[in-house]
Order: structure tokens, then C-alpha cells, then sequence
């Protein structure tokens, strides 16, 4: 498969996320190409990019077409099967959204079969750009812009929306993966035609170590069968002292819009795990989540041991058939009705574990 993958060129991790996406393919004895369009804009930094983005329209463009149609044409030249193609959508440079908008020249000499935009917490992205690791021109003058909350939430918003229109233009899937997630989840999406990609949906602000240890051991598990998006990859920062209130809200709007429109509306279905027979009642996020499901047309399953039942919960959120009292008895349904094929790759790198182990 070949995975456009964009998010913001600066304040993440991705560089690190992908070198272990191609770590796995290499414990899988698939080789995954990895191109770094900024890289190749910049001839490997001989050419700024800040001078690139200062430049004119025209020069800008002539220059990520060109890189485009090589990118292409040795995709094509080499015969290369499993390809990551990082390029960002948009770079914010002078408080100005500069767009890379070469839909046309990807879609004619890339022909992604997918988009994948890579996200991080606004928190985690500000920390790392207030402190750059090196001493690039380019990451020491955004240090100098000073962004905000709201500024790094838009950017990471922009880039999400164009991605976006992207793959519509293309007629090709567009997913949202936190830096977060294992690895695997890039992995399963450029190596296997369109994998199971589902939504893990349960009560982020209640848990007992116990039971969070039990939702985290069925995540585990579904992860035979699909792409996870699990929203505890990219939690929101605990501490709020010293935040304006105008970034507390941006936050937490963010948080609601990302969960609902980035993360539900894009996967193929929403798995609920509420394990708890009594206490505390459903919570007013996943049965968000599980409407925005039914009204994107999702599939939808819950786990639910038994004691708290409704009609509006087994005849109007959750489809007939997909309500289960134990994780036993759903994975037994995946198995036995649905038949559902299982990932037979090795998807843990050695010495690291999954998230929650």
C-alpha cells in the first residue's frame, strides 16, 4: 500500500513513530520505503525551509511538484509495494498557513492508496517546540513565534481538514493516528488492503486501576483483528494552572471534535467496553460517540455485563445482536459469526509492549 502520511512537521515525534513502523516491517521481513518529502524540498537541508516558504507562489509550487513527480517515478521505477510518503499538508510559517496543495500532482504520480494524518496532544507539541533538540534554523524561529494552545490546535486542525479533502478528491480512506498509538497501526494500514479500523470507546474519567486493566487487556486482544484507535494514546493534559481560560475551552472543544468527527466519524466501527455492572451508569461521552456511530453509519458493539440494560441502549445505539455481557462472548461472536480473519504478523517490537501492559 502506498500511505500518504501528513501532520505537522514540527513538535512530534513522527520521525520516531515511522522509523518503528518500518522496525516492524523488518521484523516481518517486508521492507517498507519511507520518503520524507521535507527532505527532499530542502535537498536534505541544503535549502532551508524557511527560505522555501518565503519564496514566491510560483517557485513554491514548481518546487513540491517536482519532487512529487520523483517521488512517483521511483516509487514506480523500483516497484515498490509498502511506501510511506510524509509529506505535511500545511506548514505554519510567519502566523500564515502556507498549503501544500498538490492534490492533482499526488493523485497522477504518487496514486496514494490512503491518507494517514499522524496527531499528538497540543501540550506534548508545545513542550517539544518551546524546546527544540537541534539547531535547525527552521524549528529555532517557530521556538521564536511563541504559539499558543489555540494556535497549535488549529494547525494540527488545518492539517487534518486538507488531509481531508485530499483523499475526498481522491476517492481514498483518510485515518487519524495519534504518535501515541503502537506502532502497528501505521504498519496495518500500509501493509494490508483495507484493514478493520475501529474506535475503542469507553469512560475516560472513571476507572479502577482493576477495571482499566481489564478494558486495556480487550484492546489488547482486538488488536488480532484490527486498526485500534484508542483515545487514551492521546489524553489531555491534567494540570491546567497557569492556561488561560480561552485555551481550557479550546481544549476541551478540540478533545470532543477530534474524539466525535477525526476519530468515529472515520473508522468502521465503535467497540464500547463498560465493564461494570453497577457503578458508574454509562457515561454521557461514549453514548456521544455511539450516537455520532449510528448516525455515520457505523457499526456498533458494547460490552456490558448484564443488570444495566435498557431499550434505548439495546434498541437505539447499540445494533440487534451486538450487545454482549462478557469480552468472552463478543471475541466468540467475531470468531464464530462473523469470522473475522486475524493479523498473523509479529506486531510488538522487542522490548517494547503494548500500550496499558
Amino acid at each position: 500500500m502506498r500511505a500518504l502520511v501528513t501532520g505537522m512537521v514540527a513538535g512530534m515525534d513522527d520521525a520516531e513513530y515511522i522509523r518503528k513502523v518500518v522496525a516492524l516491517g523488518h521484523r516481518n521481513h517486508r521492507e517498507i520505503k519511507v520518503y520524507n518529502t521535507v527532505d527532499d524540498f530542502t535537498k536534505a537541508g541544503k535549502k532551508p525551509l524557511e527560505r522555501l516558504l518565503g519564496t514566491t507562489d510560483y517557485v513554491f509550487e514548481l518546487t513540491r511538484e517536482r519532487e512529487y513527480e520523483k517521488i512517483g517515478y521511483e516509487i514506480f521505477r523500483h516497484n515498490q509495494r509498502d511506501v510511506i510518503i510524509r509529506a505535511p499538508a500545511t506548514v505554519e510559517w510567519n502566523r500564515i498557513n502556507r498549503k501544500f496543495k498538490d492534490q492533482r500532482i499526488i493523485r497522477d504520480f504518487i496514486k496514494p492508496d490512503l491518507i494517514v494524518t499522524l496527531i499528538d496532544a497540543e501540550w506534548s507539541i508545545k513542550q517539544k517546540l518551546e524546546n527544540p533538540q537541534v539547531s535547525d534554523p527552521f524549528l529555532k524561529a517557530l521556538k521564536e513565534r511563541n504559539h499558543n494552545l489555540y494556535e497549535i490546535l488549529s494547525w494540527m486542525n488545518e492539517e487534518v481538514s486538507l488531509s481531508e479533502d485530499w483523499a475526498r478528491y481522491m476517492g481514498i480512506p483518510h485515518y487519524v493516528i495519534a504518535v501515541g498509538e503502537p506502532p502497528e497501526a501505521l504498519y496495518k494500514l500500509v501493509t494490508h488492503p483495507n484493514p478493520w479500523v475501529i474506535y475503542a470507546s469507553y469512560s475516560m474519567s472513571y476507572g479502577t486501576p482493576e477495571k482499566r486493566q481489564e478494558i486495556n487487556r480487550i484492546i489488547h486482544q482486538l488488536r488480532k483483528y484490527a486498526v485500534i484507535v484508542d483515545p487514551q494514546s492521546i489524553e489531555i493534559g491534567q494540570n491546567f494552572d497557569g492556561v488561560p481560560t480561552s485555551d481550557r475551552e479550546s481544549i476541551y472543544a478540540y478533545t470532543v471534535h477530534r474524539d466525535l468527527h477525526w476519530y468515529v466519524g472515520k473508522v468502521h466501527a465503535v467497540v464500547a467496553i463498560h465493564p461494570y455492572p453497577e457503578r458508574p451508569p454509562l457515561s454521557t461521552g461514549m453514548m456521544d460517540e455511539l450516537g455520532h456511530a449510528r448516525d455515520y453509519m457505523k457499526a456498533r458493539y458494547m460490552i456490558f455485563p448484564r443488570g444495566g440494560f435498557s431499550p434505548f441502549t439495546t434498541d437505539s445505539y447499540i445494533e440487534k445482536g451486538h450487545l454482549f455481557e462478557t469480552s468472552e462472548e463478543f471475541f466468540r461472536y467475531l470468531d464464530q459469526v462473523e469470522k473475522r480473519p486475524k493479523f498473523s504478523d509479529e506486531l510488538e517490537l522487542q522490548g517494547e509492549f503494548f500500550q496499558g501492559h
